[in-house]
C-alpha cells in the first residue's frame, strides 16, 4: 500500500512540474494554452518599482498603479503577455536589464548578455525604471 501511495504521489509531482502555476483558462486545457497571451488576461504581474515580486492582478476593478508587466508564472519563470503598462517614467539611456526569467536586475557593468524574456532600462535602488514600453520575449 505504501508502494502505491508513494508512486501515485510522484505521479503528481511529475504531472504539476509541467503545467503553469496558475493559469487563466479552464483545467482541461493543454500548459501551452493555459499561459495568457492578452495582458488582458494574464493572471499575475510584476510591479517595476518592486521587480523582484510576482503579484496576482486583482480583476475587482482596482488595477495597478505604476509601470507594471503582465503574464503567467510557470515553473520556467515569468511569461509576459504584452508590452509594459501603467504610468511612470521611464530612463533615457537603458543599459541594464531586468530578467523575467528569474527576476533579477543586472547592470551593463556586469559584463553578461540579457536572455529573453527581459526588458531593458535603468537599475536604481528603489527598483528598475524601463526605458521603453518594449517587452523583448525572444
Amino acid at each position: 500500500m505504501k508502494t502505491i501511495a508513494t508512486s501515485l504521489a510522484l505521479l503528481l509531482v511529475l504531472g504539476c512540474a509541467s503545467a503553469p502555476m496558475t493559469s487563466s483558462e479552464s483545467a482541461g486545457a493543454s500548459a501551452p494554452s493555459r499561459i495568457a497571451t492578452n495582458p488582458n488576461r494574464a493572471p499575475d504581474y510584476i510591479l517595476l518599482d518592486y521587480p523582484n515580486q510576482i503579484r496576482s492582478y486583482d480583476y475587482s476593478g482596482v488595477g495597478v498603479r505604476g509601470l507594471h508587466v503582465r503574464g503567467t508564472l510557470t515553473n520556467h519563470g515569468f511569461i509576459p503577455a504584452g508590452e509594459i503598462q501603467g504610468n511612470g517614467s521611464f530612463c533615457a539611456d537603458g543599459k541594464d536589464w531586468l530578467s523575467l526569467a528569474d527576476l533579477t536586475v543586472h547592470t551593463a557593468s556586469e559584463g553578461k548578455n540579457p536572455t529573453a524574456p527581459y526588458i531593458l532600462g535603468c537599475a536604481s535602488a528603489s527598483g528598475f525604471q524601463p526605458a521603453s514600453r518594449t517587452v523583448v520575449a525572444q
